[in-house]
């Protein structure tokens, strides 16, 4: 359909086609009922020597009426111009009087989709049905039924008569509505053509004629694909013959090269064919290649969604910024879930917080948006996005257009500065290097910056080798896919190189450094993108070594190295602090005594309730927030106890480890959200030694070192537990307190000294959960669970914590 052009229809000429057409057919409706009115008078005749006249007399009444109401439908419908909705109304509302029996007819005239019924038109069995369909494949149809069902009223059969009307009318308004359908199509300013269902042209208007460059006589009737034979087997008759299948509309746009026009064909299916709007585009495509030149030249990603919110354009450096080609960029939706997007969190932003959702529901622009994106090929990146409305005259939205910027690099020098932040507060309260070193392991690689990281201990003037980069060092992963410990061998020369200058050593996927290869090899085969040797220093001396690892592209510029070396000086100056005053415990510690009636703790409360005794045996932290208490339960049964942990306004997590029924206790495992006195304490510093609940009455003994402000302390735990009472206080030094044998001193002193934080509270919690019992009280799930770990971790720690402490006992016993 690539030719256009062709002679204009003559309007004048339409006119008197349509006149004539209309005078014909007003000829063959009155020759019609001539025909019968001599008929019913040639029976009037007959009629008069049999019953007088009376059948003859009702026969000519109901051709007269049916003549009347073809005049009355002439009058309102033919050779009027404008919409027919309306003489359709009026036109059903008075068509009942023209039938036998009017008080008992109702009537529907049925256009395409729209329907005009008299008031209160319902259907029965006794009914006239007429049908036809316009040339544009529009259905009309017309159903008239008797209304009157009383039961003294035998059914009575439509007259012939009644039947002729029904068919009559329908074909006149069916004409008429044929005509007003044409008429409009040659009104629209596009150019529409009508294809039968075999696909031969059925009409063709005058704009059609210039665009397609044929007569409208030469077309009718003809096949189109033999009138433009090089149109076949194209994306045209692809999308005709799609239409025809699915009934569903389409479109296409061709290019005439003799004309250098473009054309859109808008492809609608009917029922017995299609209707093709052909609209010029030229002008459009022109503007299109301008602003395809604009997009082009421009540094920002650009895409453009349609009212649907589907992409329909973009640009080259959006293609790049989002690592897909325009082809599959092209109709994605921009909600759809392959995009892989999220907050600074690393949480999937929800389509109700999507920039374009804000903007299709409030109409107005978006600016600095920013969010991660994970890309096809697997990396990360930050953009920015500024999202704004293209809106019509009525004010609706019509198209969204999106900028999008990458802000990866000052995103990544942000978030590095937020990791960074945090592990001050660890080094401003650091009392021992090795839980110093485990803790800014454990926040680095709780980021998305890195997913591996360790601090090897370096002695001041000695070189880095394998087994002194790994030895009593703990590795921390931030998923159990990564390997621990990573293999040193490959990271001693570069070690070396940092003790040496003091400078951060590094290696990307990006910039190879042909002195580490091998280091850089090796990075890559465990999955990473980067590794970096960070030195942990502080006047001219090395005390130790932080290694990173990271899956992040473009790791480890020049900015995150200044970062990097910044940091390794800050904690290389608390090591050094460390080294020459290690601070374990307090020479003298002081020890406070509480006793508690306070409901608004758990245990109070539950010992009230259950008449029992509650002995707390351990509290371990198994987050800021909730503490894991081990404890013994006597006199109360231990479903007793769970009950009011589940039914108690309490947010509390109750484990049965183990149950006695006579006399009634148990062990359970039960995790608290601040509502110990315990609790309290611990995270004021405080260690707890005894914590006994009797029929409600606490009594809780803790230690503190020499110095603390006890004032302080003891106003926090009445702020969270009004009735507690501080009633004694002694100081006395540890030693002096223990009687036990030399080796149970000395365990422990390695639990204290040598094991982490998180060690001491695994081995605790398998300890007083029944983990080393046979049989086991509680798996290593459970306890995992408890504490707020996988059991991949929870095995890990337990492990190590049990190989250090019993490797340093057979140490110092062979000394």
């Amino acid at each position: 359909m690539d030719e256009m052009g062709g002679q204009e229809s003559n309007e004048n000429g339409d006119q008197s086609d349509r006149a004539r057409s209309v005078e014909a057919d007003s000829v063959a409706w009155n020759d019609f009922f001539e025909g019968e009115r001599r008929r019913s008078e040639r029976t009037d005749i007959a009629d008069e020597n049999d019953e007088l006249g009376e059948t003859a007399e009702r026969r000519l009444q109901e051709r007269t009426n049916a003549l009347e109401a073809l005049k009355r439908a002439s009058e309102l419908f033919v050779g009027l111009p404008g919409d027919v909705d309306d003489r359709i109304r009026t036109y059903v509302s008075e068509l009942p009087q023209w039938f036998r029996r009017s008080q008992t007819i109702e009537a529907k005239i049925r256009v395409g989709d729209d329907e005009f019924e008299t008031d209160g038109f319902h259907s029965t069995t006794d009914i006239l049905i007429a049908k036809a369909r316009t040339r544009t494949g529009t259905a009309v149809s017309m159903i008239v039924v008797r209304t009157d069902r009383r039961p003294n009223t035998s059914r009575r059969e439509w007259t012939g008569t009644e039947r002729e009307l029904v068919e009559a009318l329908v074909s006149l308004i069916n004409s008429e509505i044929d005509r007003w359908e044409i008429d409009s199509l040659k009104r629209v300013s596009d150019g529409v053509a009508v294809l039968d269902s075999d696909l031969n042209y059925v009409y063709v208007n005058q704009q059609a004629e210039q665009l397609l460059g044929q007569d409208v006589e030469e077309l009718r009737g003809e096949y189109v694909w033999e009138v433009f034979p090089e149109a076949a087997d194209t994306i045209a008759e692809e999308k005709i013959q799609t239409a025809l299948d699915t009934q569903s509309p389409t479109s296409f746009e061709r290019y005439n090269a003799d004309k250098e026009q473009w054309v859109e064909a808008r492809v609608h299916p009917i029922d017995d064919g299609v209707i093709i709007v052909f609209t010029e585009i030229t002008d459009s495509k022109v503007a299109e290649r301008e602003l395809d030149h604009v997009l082009e030249t421009t540094p920002v990603g650009i895409v453009l969604l349609d009212a649907e919110g589907d992409t329909t354009r973009a640009n080259s450096r959006a293609e790049e910024l989002l690592g897909l080609s325009r082809r599959k960029i092209g109709g994605t939706a921009y909600d759809h879930p392959d995009w892989d997007i999220w907050d600074e969190a690393g949480n999937p932003i929800p389509r109700d917080d999507h920039p374009v959702t804000r903007v299709f529901e409030t109409g107005e622009t978006i600016t600095g948006f920013t969010h991660g994106i994970t890309l096809p090929d697997g990396s990360e990146r930050w953009l920015s996005s500024n999202v704004a409305p293209i809106k019509t005259e009525d004010g609706s939205i019509e198209q969204i257009i999106v900028a999008l910027e990458d802000v990866t690099v000052a995103k990544r020098l942000d978030q590095l500065v937020e990791t960074f932040q945090p592990v001050n507060e660890i080094l401003n309260s650091a009392t021992a290097d090795g839980e110093t070193k485990q803790a800014i392991c454990e926040l680095l690689t709780n980021t998305r910056e890195y997913q591996y990281a360790r601090i090897s201990e370096h002695t001041p003037g000695t070189a880095p080798t394998e087994s002194g980069l790994q030895a009593g060092t703990e590795a921390v992963a931030a998923n159990e896919s990564v390997s621990l410990p990573i293999r040193s061998q490959t990271e001693v020369a570069p070690a070396g190189v940092a003790v040496e200058t003091g400078d951060v050593q590094v290696v990307t996927r990006d910039q190879p450094d042909s002195r580490y290869e091998r280091w850089r090899t090796d990075t890559l085969e465990q999955g990473f993108h980067g590794g970096a040797i960070v030195p942990l220093g502080h006047r001219d001396r090395v005390y130790g070594l932080l290694v990173l690892y990271t899956d992040r592209g473009k790791a480890f510029g020049n900015r995150e190295q200044t970062l990097l070396a910044t940091f390794g000086g800050r904690v290389g100056q608390v090591l050094h602090s460390l080294s020459t005053e290690r601070i374990l415990h307090a020479d003298t510690v002081v020890e406070l005594t509480f006793e508690s009636t306070d409901p608004a703790s758990f245990f109070v409360s539950a010992s009230e309730q259950l008449g029992c005794t509650i002995e707390i045996r351990d509290t371990i932290p198994a987050s800021d927030e909730m503490f894991v208490h081990y404890a013994s339960v006597r006199d109360a049964s231990l479903d007793g106890f769970s009950d009011i942990a589940e039914n108690a306004d309490w947010i509390a997590q109750v484990r049965q480890i183990r149950h006695t029924e006579d006399p009634s206790s148990g062990d359970v495992e039960i995790g608290l959200y601040r509502q110990s006195l315990a609790q309290t304490l611990v995270t004021e510093g405080a260690v707890v030694t005894t914590d006994t609940v009797t029929d409600g009455r606490a009594e809780v003994v803790c230690e503190v070192p020499l110095g603390t402000d006890i004032g302080s302390l003891v106003t926090r735990v009445q702020e969270s537990f009004p009735e507690t009472t501080l009633v004694s206080k002694r100081e006395y030094t540890p030693a002096a307190k223990s009687n036990t044998h030399a080796i149970g001193r000395m365990l422990g002193d390695i639990f204290e000294t040598e094991l982490t934080d998180r060690q001491q509270q695994v081995l605790r919690a398998a300890m007083y959960g029944g983990y080393f019992q046979s049989p086991r009280r509680s798996t290593a799930t459970e306890i995992a669970d408890a504490l707020s770990l996988t059991q991949s971790t929870f095995s890990y720690h337990l492990r190590n914590a049990q190989q250090t402490l019993f490797e340093r006992l057979f140490d110092r016993l062979q000394r």
